[in-house]
């Protein structure tokens, strides 16, 4: 009798050291950050299922943004890149700044130039703005001769004549985003200006 007692002592010992055991280990576990030590633990912890719960919205969420975040390779239309190819112009992987209002733009966004192997590029540029900066940078560019156009669409600001003599570049805004393009038509191939 006493051994049996002695033995089960041993056992329940042993089997809670054993628990003991894995108790610290699922923790350190998870902290690896190591998946395969993650699963077998799901339920050891509430964070990692926090964690996991939270995972997919970011996913969803980063599934989304490559749709709406703009870019060099996003912001036209199929034709446009299309057209762009068809006359050998390709994405420049340094831009050459057309002008001071396309360096301005790009400081607060972005701006793009596909080149070819001859002297013709074409220069795009954009930043988000809210009416307040664009009302004050639209008086500067009127201020310095730019006009109102509306080509190809309401609001586009042209710059004077005299800016270039092989291009005059265009600017407007819409919905808290100014865009730039080196001349009016290209704008019309920018899809947030299309809806």
């Amino acid at each position: 009798m006493i051994r049996t007692v002695a033995l089960t002592f041993i056992a329940v010992l042993a089997l809670t050291g054993c628990s003991s055991a894995v108790a610290p280990d699922p923790p350190a576990s998870p902290t690896s950050a190591t998946s395969a030590t993650a699963s077998p633990t799901p339920t050891a912890t509430a964070a990692p299922a926090s964690t996991a719960t939270a995972s997919p919205t970011p996913s969803a969420t980063t599934s989304e943004t490559p749709v709406t975040a703009p870019g060099c390779d996003t912001v036209l239309t199929d034709d446009e890149y299309a057209s762009l190819a068809a006359d050998g112009l390709v994405l420049a992987p340094d831009v050459r700044v057309l002008d001071d209002v396309m360096q301005t733009l790009m400081d607060e966004g972005f701006g793009c130039q596909w080149a070819g192997g001859g002297d013709v590029s074409v220069w795009y540029a954009q930043a988000d703005h809210d009416e307040a900066t664009w009302a004050a940078r639209r008086q500067e560019l009127l201020d310095a001769g730019w006009t109102e156009t509306d080509t190809p669409t309401e609001g586009v600001l042209a710059a004077p004549a005299d800016h270039d003599p092989n291009y005059v570049p265009v600017v407007v805004h819409r919905n808290g985003v100014t865009y730039y393009a080196s001349y009016d038509r290209f704008l019309g191939s920018v899809t947030a200006l299309l809806g």
